[in-house]
């Protein structure tokens, strides 16, 4: 079910993303997907913050100290305060392989 906001709602949610919040907190926040408070956002005219990359060259190649051991991408990611999405892509970047997931198989 879709979750409508109303306008004095959403000049709430401008409020906290221009004090600072992110679109993933706000969209936790509102009960909202992410997509719906950046069209909020576009439709306000506020302008998005560009995003910041979260780890250092030197922390990615830490982390993969640890992923290489056998630690999962969880963990690793926890460990260095980073969503794994974050580590993920983090690590695609620098050419370090990601396992797959483990946990049932897909139906195709």
């Amino acid at each position: 079910m879709q979750r409508r906001l109303t306008e004095p709602t959403v000049d709430d949610l401008v409020r906290d993303y221009v004090a600072g919040s992110s679109i993933d907190s706000l969209a936790a926040q509102f009960e909202v997907h992410r997509t719906t408070v950046i069209s909020h956002l576009d439709h306000r005219g506020i302008e998005r913050r560009k995003s910041v990359r979260k780890m250092t060259d030197q922390a990615v190649l830490q982390a993969a100290s640890h992923y290489r051991l056998g630690d999962s991408i969880k963990s690793v990611a926890d460990a260095f305060g980073v969503d794994a999405r974050t580590l993920a892509r983090e690590f695609r970047a620098a050419g370090v392989p990601v396992r797959p997931r483990r946990g049932w198989p897909r139906a195709v």
